[in-house]
């Protein structure tokens, strides 16, 4: 038992199962791809359980140039790691799948958890590499009419997120060569510890805001998605839903706010109040949507631009509720789908709970930390424009209550599914832990609350010690907080007030 937790043996199980599916029968095809996943998940649940520090792995490929295979869990990567699996789970069994898809899908949900995993910047890139060249041929593979058309827009937006990344890579490389005295490092940790000047901070900051609201699929950026979870095979749309919208999650909250603190704070209005009207926007068409799985992704938005509003107020209790609405959005987004899909008129009726800010489901405390949130800690990063967005985040959240109260998509439903008992497993599989979340947050998200807390403390240190100082070259950060940093969220807003 103890050599399954591993970081490794984690990201090996679908590998090893999609060369399974792919010489197996074809109609044992999702008994294999399904009995992989499942083992995936069990070895997910033991790491989650586990002791993070002693589950590091580093590899060196090439020391001269700093370039490591280096894996690693933390308290918020936990989360993400378990709804990539149980995605993957249900997607391996959904009927529908082709051989092909199946394996593929497995191939995608181990490159997002390496992706999820990767503490060296080079080698997430690597893995945000593989993803649009995966997304295209599952897509492509699918018997949808416009599914060429959908797949080469998919791939061409997620190309553009990686050549982001590799941007913000390159910069972040030279940046900590030129810190530490000539050493080439992408480890995560060590780029951390670095100031940079305000004009490299800032084009850091675009590329991994770009690379992160692309991939989440924020509005503007959101169409490549929708049509390509609209002409996907089911399996495949329940992972370009989940856990391919959580990476883009894990890139602004593990490399945005962490390797570009204090540009993000300056950028932080725009970008909120961008996210907010997507989030209006999606709420208000997807009422009028007659494509149910199109008003699926419309009203995702809402949870999307929520998401993106609790991580840019750059505070304890916006970062908490924007991974319960992360979790609303992957997991409740996937219940939606695959109850459109399959299930019959019950699951139709519940499945909008997942993604609304519903009584006892995880979506509702995370509006509420966010909202909250925002109006409380206004003179941190968004300042006078926090009490209207906290104001809008709401006014978008009671619309998506208005949108799916009766399903998505208008209310003629047209011919319902008849589904097996596997289905409807398969539907309490994506919609029990929200329900769990809930009702029970401090248990379910504990490590969370206290990574996130540790976060936010290391990254308001980290804005506090570039706004005090002006810095005309990369450098390291103090080891010890200068003694106006001692308090840095009072020093922070009275920086921001006095601009």
């Amino acid at each position: 038992m103890t050599a399954l937790v591993d970081l490794r043996v984690l990201l090996a199980l679908p590998l090893l199962g999609a060369m399974v599916v792919l010489v197996a029968p074809a109609r044992w095809s999702r008994r294999v791809g399904g009995s992989a996943a499942g083992l995936v998940v069990a070895v997910a649940v033991l790491i989650a359980l586990a002791e993070p520090l002693s589950l590091a792995v580093r590899v060196v490929w090439v020391d001269a140039l700093g370039l490591a295979v280096s894996l690693g869990v933390g308290g918020l990567t936990i989360p993400g790691l378990l709804v990539t699996c149980l995605i993957g789970q249900v997607a391996a069994l959904a009927p529908g799948g082709s051989r092909g898809s199946i394996a593929g899908g497995l191939v995608l949900q181990a490159g997002v958890l390496a992706a999820l995993l990767a503490r060296d910047l080079g080698f997430l890139i690597a893995c945000h590499a593989l993803l649009a060249p995966i997304v295209v041929i599952l897509v492509a593979g699918s018997d949808r009419p416009d599914r060429l058309r959908a797949a080469l827009g998919a791939g061409f937006y997620l190309a553009l997120g990686t050549a982001a990344l590799a941007l913000a890579g390159a910069l972040l490389a030279v940046a900590q060569h030129d810190a530490s005295g000539g050493q080439w490092n992408l480890e995560l940790a060590a780029l951390a510890e670095n100031l940079l000047p305000a004009r490299a901070e800032a084009a850091v900051a675009v590329a991994l805001v770009f690379a992160g609201t692309v991939t989440l699929g924020v509005w503007p950026l959101h169409g490549w998605l929708l049509a390509a979870t609209a002409s996907a095979r089911p399996g495949t749309a329940l992972l370009l839903v989940g856990p391919l919208r959580w990476l883009g999650v894990d890139v602004l909250l593990r490399l945005w706010l962490v390797l570009a603190p204090s540009s993000a704070a300056v950028h932080a209005p725009v970008l909120a109040w961008i996210a907010v009207i997507g989030a209006v926007y999606g709420a208000v068409l997807a009422r009028a949507e007659p494509d149910r799985r199109r008003a699926i992704g419309l009203a995702s938005l809402v949870p999307a631009g929520l998401v993106v509003l609790g991580l840019a107020g750059q505070h304890h209790e916006g970062l908490l509720g924007a991974v319960m609405l992360a979790l609303a959005l992957t997991l409740g987004g996937a219940a939606a789908v695959y109850a459109h899909e399959h299930g019959q008129v019950w699951m139709r009726r519940l499945a909008p709970l997942g993604l609304l800010p519903a009584p006892g489901f995880v979506g509702l405390a995370g509006v509420a930390l966010v909202v909250l949130g925002t109006a409380r800690f206004a003179g941190l990063t968004l300042g006078g424009h926090a009490m209207w967005l906290a104001l809008a985040a709401m006014a978008a959240a009671l619309l998506s209550v208005r949108a799916l109260s009766g399903g998505t998509g208008p209310k003629g439903h047209g011919e319902i599914a008849r589904s097996g008992h596997g289905v409807a497993l398969g539907f309490v599989v994506l919609l029990t832990p929200l329900l769990i979340t809930g009702v029970w947050p401090a248990r379910t998200l504990g490590a969370s609350h206290t990574a996130a807390r540790g976060w936010v403390e290391a990254t308001t240190r980290r804005r506090c010690e570039r706004a005090v100082r002006t810095i005309g070259a990369a450098t390291r950060a103090p080891a010890e907080p200068s003694e106006a940093c001692a308090q840095p969220l009072r020093t922070l807003e009275l920086l921001q007030g006095g601009r």
